[in-house]
């Protein structure tokens, strides 16, 4: 998946899972409904996405995973109780910005590698053509 076409649900859902108070997990259907976004591409972007969101082991009661932030449940200090019962406070200013940074940052640099390729590869094609016109010319002003 690319960062640069995902940016606005990953900063949504960062914001959301890193800030929330009560809520350090969530369905893709349920932070869909309350971020009026679409619980399919979340659910999508959090499994294509690992590094930043974690896939809880058991599903909830409706056959959904919730998701966290890999930082935020870094955090958690009880790992005796079930996960659904554990309590972890919300990330804090700095830890949210390093996400939020890492997003935009990757975000730029894919672009940044489309325009390279793009400008490379018309530089290599106009070369191309030019060689090719140079030969043409050199071929026809040979053969009279």
């Amino acid at each position: 998946m690319k960062y640069s076409k995902h940016v606005d649900y990953l900063i949504a859902s960062v914001i959301y899972m890193a800030t929330h108070k009560r809520w350090w997990a969530r369905t893709p259907t349920n932070l869909g409904k309350e971020l009026s976004l679409d619980a399919g591409k979340l659910r999508l972007l959090f499994e294509g996405f690992p590094g930043i969101f974690r896939k809880s082991p058991r599903p909830s009661g409706n056959g959904e995973h919730y998701y966290s932030l890999q930082a935020r449940y870094a955090q958690r200090t009880d790992y005796t109780a079930k996960e659904e019962k554990i309590d972890i406070p919300p990330l804090d200013t700095d830890k949210t910005r390093l996400i939020y940074d890492f997003i935009l940052k990757s975000a730029d640099d894919e672009r940044t590698r489309v325009r390279t390729w793009t400008g490379n590869g018309i530089a290599v094609t106009a070369a191309v053509i030019s060689a090719i016109a140079a030969i043409i010319t050199t071929y026809l002003r040979s053969a009279h």
